[in-house]
């Protein structure tokens, strides 16, 4: 793989991507066994899962600020199948048709070389896309495989998925001029006949380390916080990407981490994954634990059909 886009990625790409990416280049990682084809075949999904999210919460946000959007009913009904029990194929899946949404209603997108970066044009598969297809395939190979694969096979099971990545990440170098940001507090100055002033605190969730650089900036309006978000040009104009990914430490490990949702199960709850070491993660008992729920229940309530928006109501306690 090119030296200087393994650099660029894991030094300068959002840190789910990176932190699963830096573990390939690392020494027990280089030889093509299992362990590498294994790090490869998360790191690409990784990259699915975020680029998924992404695209979904800039697709609700236009719809709330604009209710008349298309939104095609083959999407509604698949929607409630791709948002649960989630998988690498399910995020592929729900970021190709989140994209064809925004094409169909010929909007931007926040990210907005992310449509044609799946997507060429109104419909032809992108080079990117095809990648991602490619390694279903393959996962799918393994999966149904007629005996237990040798040496030879997860070699070369390994340099294809690593030539699908290299695609797959070499034509998301637009991401880096998208800062990915965690906002923890704001403080708040409010003199006699002055306006106010807030001071930001953000912490820079970029590269393969969760030591995020952080630092403070005073804005003259006020940032969603806590929140994770992605930003374009300055900090206020960004996209709030909770609930589907959020900061905590009241994971399993009780340490601060990333995580990204993956599913609401209706008995254990809505749950999440670590991007490092936060462990097993669940709203159950958490500190926002209502008010992300509502939040989910507001999408799943926006790109639903009725059975499936139907057998989620009893999950909140709110009125709908």
């Amino acid at each position: 793989m090119n030296r200087r886009l393994i650099r660029t990625v894991e030094n300068d790409f959002p840190y789910p991507i990176a932190a699963e990416f830096r573990i390939l280049n690392t020494e027990e990682y280089l030889e093509p066994d299992e362990n590498r084809l294994k790090q490869l075949l998360r790191t690409v999904e990784s990259t699915a899962h975020f680029l998924s999210i992404i695209s979904l919460v800039d697709l609700t946000e236009n719809i709330i600020k604009n209710p008349e959007l298309i939104i095609p009913e083959t999407f509604k009904k698949e929607f409630g199948g791709r948002i649960v029990r989630t998988s690498f194929g399910k995020w592929v899946a729900l970021l190709r048709e989140v994209i064809k949404v925004f094409k169909i209603n010929d909007l931007t997108m926040f990210v907005s070389e992310l449509a044609d970066y799946f997507i060429k044009g109104k419909s032809s598969e992108s080079e990117a896309q095809i990648a991602f297809n490619k390694v279903t395939t393959i996962r799918n190979k393994i999966a149904h495989f007629d005996s237990v694969p040798t040496k030879k096979d997860i070699e070369n099971f390994c340099l294809e998925t690593e030539e699908f990545l290299e695609i797959i990440l070499g034509e998301l170098e637009f991401i880096q001029d998208y800062p990915f940001l965690y906002v923890n507090n704001v403080n708040v100055t409010y003199l006699k006949w002055q306006n106010p002033s807030y001071v930001h605190a953000f912490s820079e969730v970029i590269g393969n380390t969760s030591k995020f650089r952080a630092y403070k900036k005073k804005l003259k309006g006020l940032v969603n916080t806590p929140a994770v978000i992605l930003t374009k040009e300055n900090e206020e104009n960004y996209l709030n990407l909770e609930p589907f990914i959020i900061f905590s430490d009241e994971g399993e490990s009780t340490i601060s981490d990333i995580f990204l949702y993956t599913d609401w199960d209706k008995t254990k709850g809505v749950k999440y994954r670590p991007v490092w070491v936060g462990g097993s993660y669940s709203l159950n008992g958490t500190i926002f634990q209502e008010e992300r729920k509502k939040s989910i229940f507001r999408i799943f309530s926006i790109f639903g059909n009725s059975q499936f928006i139907d057998s989620y109501k009893e999950q909140i306690s709110i009125e709908v």
